[in-house]
């Protein structure tokens, strides 16, 4: 591990807490959004130093502080990212600069085989978006996920982007019991991707006011 790396990784546990934290609680950007002064300079240093070793927590940090000058290294860290990571640069150069063609990294990973938490943060993450690709995408994600917490949150996120109240699948109990599938770690079986099949055309049917 280079000096670099040692003095980012110290930093960034005295700043935002260790790596289990931040998986477990979220990056907490208000721990340096709200600097100002020498100290919101030294952290600004430190996050790009962060941002060049690739980590993309120091790229949603760097967003919090609406760092623009930051974006070209972000959109060039884009294309080496994979997964949450990818997720997570892209959202960032998108709180900094909309861009709705961000998205598209977004569906890259809720359409990937990668680990299904890699998935759910695509779906969360899509909900700042309002495109009619990244739409077809949430709803085949609810259609043809086999992870209950995939479907779960295209389904939120797809409430949430038509601005239907309550936001929460859970409030819409035909849609809910559909999309939730076996208990346990029972196998799907063809009658479960029939139920998802009718939750999308009930969240269809929702958003078309039916």
């Amino acid at each position: 591990m280079s000096d670099d790396d040692q003095r980012w990784r110290a930093w960034k546990e005295q700043t935002f807490g260790n790596d289990y934290m931040i998986w477990h609680d979220g990056l907490y950007t208000g721990q340096v959004a709200c600097l100002s002064g020498d100290a919101r300079d030294e952290a600004l240093g430190m996050l790009r130093l962060g941002l060049a070793l690739g980590d993309a927590h120091a790229a949603e940090a760097l967003a919090a502080m609406g760092d623009a000058s930051t974006i070209g290294s972000m959109r060039a860290h884009l294309d080496e990212a994979q997964g949450a990571e990818k997720v997570r640069v892209a959202l960032a150069i998108h709180e900094l600069g909309p861009d709705p063609a961000l998205a598209a990294h977004l569906v890259e990973v809720l359409r990937s085989p990668l680990h299904w938490t890699h998935r759910i943060d695509a779906a969360m993450g899509l909900r700042r978006f309002s495109g009619a690709d990244d739409e077809a995408a949430l709803l085949l994600a609810v259609e043809e996920d086999p992870e209950y917490l995939v479907r779960y949150h295209a389904c939120e996120s797809l409430l949430a982007r038509w601005g239907i109240q309550p936001a929460e699948v859970s409030a819409h109990p035909e849609i809910f019991e559909r999309v939730t599938g076996p208990k346990g770690d029972a196998p799907l079986e063809p009658g479960d991707f029939a139920n998802f099949r009718e939750a999308r055309v009930l969240l269809e049917r929702l958003r078309d006011g039916r």
